[in-house]
């Protein structure tokens, strides 16, 4: 539909190419944590193996175009390169509702943007951002990957075997130091992944 695209050509970033996130090399592991109940994820860092989930973060990035901000802030977007692991069982992550979100606040008119962003915050409990120590809003949604069509569509859970972008959308002060954003998954208890940026790690167009 018409909002994914708009959506997708919003966020539009110097990250990873869809190529790439096809390949099978790319989560095939710089390190990996296992099932341990904490795990810190730094710009680069591949865990291949968290729980089921494959991760990377990929890159972090100002929006091509910046929609209506608070004075003295703007909006980040981080890619998180994903893979469901599992053979059975579908992952529930980032924005829920997503396709209501969108028909409520489509976007464009670029005006629509802000309370598109407010909109999928309130419905991404499962990750949570603070931003040099203070709480930053975020949203989160997946953009699922299909290696036959080399197309992505948006959706509310990432399949068995599948592989996505989780997109993250956070709105930070402009004169930011540092970044954390946890990652505590609604199908598991008591764990979490918290992915670690600086200032310094933003790709500038």
């Amino acid at each position: 539909m018409s909002t994914v695209i708009s959506r997708r050509s919003f966020l539009k970033c110097t990250g990873v190419s869809a190529a790439a996130l096809g390949a099978a090399s790319l989560l095939g592991g710089c390190q990996s944590n296992g099932d341990d109940t904490v795990v810190e994820v730094k710009v680069g860092d591949t865990v291949r193996s968290w729980n089921g989930l494959g991760v990377q973060l990929t890159s972090v990035f100002h929006l091509t175009q910046d929609p209506v901000q608070p004075a003295g802030y703007e909006y980040l977007g981080v890619r998180v390169t994903t893979v469901n692991r599992s053979k059975t069982e579908s992952y529930a992550i980032g924005a829920q509702g997503i396709d209501a979100i969108n028909e409520a606040y489509p976007v464009p008119p670029l005006e629509n943007v802000d309370a598109n962003f407010q909109a999928m915050a309130a419905a991404t409990p499962d990750f949570t951002a603070v931003c040099d120590g203070q709480p930053a809003a975020c949203c989160a949604n997946i953009s699922l990957y299909n290696a036959n069509s080399q197309s992505f569509s948006d959706t509310e859970s990432l399949p068995p075997q599948g592989s996505a972008y989780i997109v993250l959308m956070i709105m930070v002060p402009k004169d930011w130091k540092q970044l954390k954003v946890t990652y505590v998954p609604t199908f598991l208890e008591g764990k979490s992944l918290t992915f670690v940026m600086n200032a310094s790690d933003v790709i500038r167009s």
